[in-house]
């Protein structure tokens, strides 16, 4: 996880134009602050099997 902490995601994911990009960036910035992926699954109101995947890609 070192990589996720060499970016800023929630600056990332405000420059994004696509909607899909912008919900992983938000999905690393709230796994980078330190929430579990059920929470960030509920917030993004995604399954917790995509932000699994999201989290593997970007590792």
């Amino acid at each position: 996880m070192d990589s996720l902490n060499n970016i800023d995601a929630k600056s990332l994911s405000s420059k994004q134009t696509s909607i899909q990009m912008k919900m992983r960036f938000l999905a690393l910035a709230h796994l980078k602050d330190g929430h579990s992926r059920t929470q960030i699954a509920k917030y993004l109101k995604v399954s917790r099997t995509s932000i699994n995947k999201w989290i593997q890609v970007f590792l």
